[in-house]
């Protein structure tokens, strides 16, 4: 199976080797094909040098680098678009800063693999969990879930976690319907848009570790942008991008 990991970066030079050098250890047991893509947003401290100069660059490593910060959907956008050019057959994401550990990437497979057209690594199931979150960040994580399962409808436990893995189906809907968040809110418009599309879903347990280096991405605009992101799903819904 061709497997692709997007991995969205900005001012993540201390994580990325490790991460990288990480999964590619994992996949070298495995059967499959792994490429790795790191969709760069310009990093002021110098990201996409340290990438060019792994070992794997070109191999299994690629890189886009985009002009500014343009925000975690667009670049999972820009990864999408190149693995459905790539013909991949298992798209996952995941961050950069090591919070989402790599050997969960083959679960993942797995699931892909077996017929469901999404598995999600979820914080909030039997065996899931969060390590060294301090009390506001669980609160808010934890409001995040019930707004999302009770005014747009989701099933899921864990609706705001960005490790997931797709079938290439899953990732021609996430190209074809104008999900219109460049931020964090991107990842509960794609759950809508699971949930109305009535895909299949599994939910995979893992525990998140915070970041022990850099500075976490969640900020309070962007929680006020994922609070309007419900209403106008809401209101609007989501449909298809004007050819």
């Amino acid at each position: 199976m061709n497997v692709s990991i997007i991995i969205p970066t900005y001012n993540e030079k201390e994580n990325i080797v490790v991460l990288t050098d990480q999964l590619i250890d994992i996949f070298n047991n495995s059967s499959h094909n792994l490429k790795i893509i790191v969709v760069d947003d310009n990093s002021p401290d110098g990201t996409s040098s340290i990438v060019k100069q792994l070992n794997s660059y070109g191999k299994s490593v690629f890189l886009i680098t985009r002009e500014s910060k343009l925000g975690l959907g667009s670049a999972y956008q820009a990864g999408y678009n190149w693995c459905i050019e790539n013909n991949s057959d298992c798209i996952i994401q995941m961050d950069s800063d090591l919070s989402h550990p790599p050997e969960i990437t083959t679960q993942i497979v797995d699931s892909i693999n077996s017929g469901y057209d999404v598995a999600i690594a979820s914080r909030y199931v039997t065996d899931g969990g969060v390590s060294s979150w301090p009390i506001h960040r669980k609160i808010i994580s934890y409001v995040a879930n019930l707004l999302v399962r009770t005014f747009l409808g989701s099933e899921l436990h864990d609706n705001t976690t960005g490790y997931r893995g797709f079938n290439s189906s899953t990732i021609d809907l996430l190209i074809r319907y104008d999900v219109k968040s460049n931020g964090f809110s991107y990842l509960i418009e794609s759950v809508y848009l699971f949930h109305k599309k009535k895909l299949k879903i599994q939910e995979i347990p893992f525990v998140f570790q915070e970041r022990s280096t850099g500075k976490t991405k969640l900020s309070s605009f962007e929680i006020f942008r994922f609070l309007l992101s419900i209403f106008h799903l809401l209101i609007y819904g989501i449909k298809e991008k004007p050819e």
